[in-house]
């Protein structure tokens, strides 16, 4: 009975006292960044928001967009050399001191960009690209409005301070996730180390240390993030701290874009924020597999099929999707499009349609759909399918209808006249006999 009544009281303690995780709502972190924006990688689902779409300065995260047209127009190998415009520079703002007329390689820039976040090598590089500096600048606008940037305005190529240089957290987000598809760009944004070795200008080798304290301990151990593999900060005083990461763990991919934490701060709120943000989505969602290859979505008539007429349509692929812990599975919904007419022969695995799904409203992603059978064609059935089609087609029944038309207009004026004759042959005939 003394075991029964602590066992109870234990049970108490732990359903009164304890949190119940599993049982509530993951609580959102609190964070000092004015701006912020969480999503995952691939799907593009937001997972946290913050005054994603308000204007504000993007500081040297502007160098994402640099280092992309960057290595979309040039060789890595190629030599650049540097002219004295490019290293006419705010000398408060980062560089590497690069000298007129020194050469390096693009990629040598790339990562001073990068790790370093020189602003002389964002100008090389500008140069380089499109011949001058505001024609770069120029280019940089192209490419956020192409990549759908639409609140984003760039003067410079590295992110000093302009009144007319801004963008959003949701801009920034959409830069990031599309340069982090570049292998080049991913390797250099996750190095926290590099040389570079002396040039025929600069007798020293260059140790450059990525500014990225999430993976960088040498910029602050306190900060080091594990699971983080870049991208890129920022800060001026009107700027704040600012940062660009991403992180994966466990299967979980995630961009984060933290933007105007306190710059007068002890401590780098975009470090902390960022940080925060991650565990929040690692710690409270998990990959649930959503739809099933062996489980049936969705069933569709098919045209000249030999014997079983019905399409059965699976999914292509397991689809995985991020849901919190102890989800509402009423939450879960699905939009399904399948192609309009399908006819056969359809072979295994041929894609037929597509479904969308959803929770509590938000789109989880997508996966095609796919035949799980193969359907034989019957020829009978396809011919007289044809025949049935080609004789009530509107472009055949319209020239027939004109035919017929005319075969009864003439069949009727034909009869009209001979009934005109018979008539008039009556009244000839009864003329003749009063005449006699």
């Amino acid at each position: 009975m003394k075991k029964i009544s602590a066992i109870l009281l234990i049970l108490f303690i732990c359903f009164t006292f304890v949190p119940q995780s599993w049982a509530k709502e993951a609580t959102l972190p609190e964070i000092v960044s004015e701006h912020a924006i969480l999503a995952q990688r691939g799907t593009g689902r937001i997972f946290y928001e913050k005054k994603a779409d308000e204007k504000a300065y993007p500081a040297s995260t502007t160098k994402v967009m640099t280092a992309l047209l960057a290595i979309e127009n040039l060789d890595p190998a190629t030599v650049l050399t540097a002219s004295e415009t490019a290293i006419r520079i705010d000398r408060d703002g980062s560089n590497i001191g690069i000298l007129q007329g020194e050469k390096l390689t693009v990629e040598q820039l790339l990562y001073a960009l990068l790790v370093a976040s020189a602003n002389d090598a964002a100008n090389v590089l500008a140069e380089a690209v499109a011949g001058d500096i505001p024609s770069f600048v120029d280019m940089m606008n192209v490419r956020a409005d192409e990549l759908g940037m639409l609140n984003t305005n760039f003067v410079n190529t590295h992110g000093y301070h302009d009144d007319n240089h801004y963008t959003t957290a949701r801009d920034l987000l959409t830069l990031c996730m599309h340069a982090m598809e570049n292998e080049l760009f991913a390797k250099i944004v996750g190095t926290a180390q590099y040389e570079i070795p002396p040039t025929e200008k600069y007798e020293e080798v260059r140790y450059l240390s990525n500014n990225n304290a999430l993976i960088n301990p040498m910029k602050g151990h306190q900060y080091v993030y594990k699971y983080a593999s870049g991208i890129k900060t920022g800060s001026t005083q009107k700027a704040g701290f600012c940062l660009t990461s991403f992180a994966s763990k466990d299967g979980k991919e995630f961009f984060c874009v933290t933007l105007g934490a306190p710059f007068e701060s002890t401590e780098n709120g975009s470090f902390l924020d960022t940080a925060a943000l991650f565990n929040y989505a690692f710690n409270n969602f998990s990959l649930h597999i959503v739809a099933d290859v062996n489980e049936i979505i969705a069933t569709h008539e098919v045209h000249w099929a030999k014997g079983n007429e019905t399409a059965i349509l699976t999914a292509q692929e397991p689809f995985e999707a991020l849901l919190p812990g102890g989800y509402d599975k009423n939450k879960l919904s699905s939009e399904i499009v399948v192609e309009e007419e399908i006819y056969a022969p359809v072979k295994k695995g041929d894609i037929l349609g597509r479904a969308e799904y959803f929770y509590d409203g938000q789109s989880l992603g997508a996966v095609n759909l796919v035949a799980n059978q193969p359907i034989s064609r019957s020829f009978l059935r396809m011919v007289f399918s044809t025949l049935f089609h080609l004789i009530f087609n509107v472009w055949v029944m319209t020239p027939l209808t004109i035919i017929v038309l005319f075969l009864i207009l003439r069949s009727m004026h034909e009869a009209k006249k001979r009934r005109i004759a018979r008539e008039r042959r009556r009244q000839q005939m009864r003329r003749d006999f009063y005449n006699r």
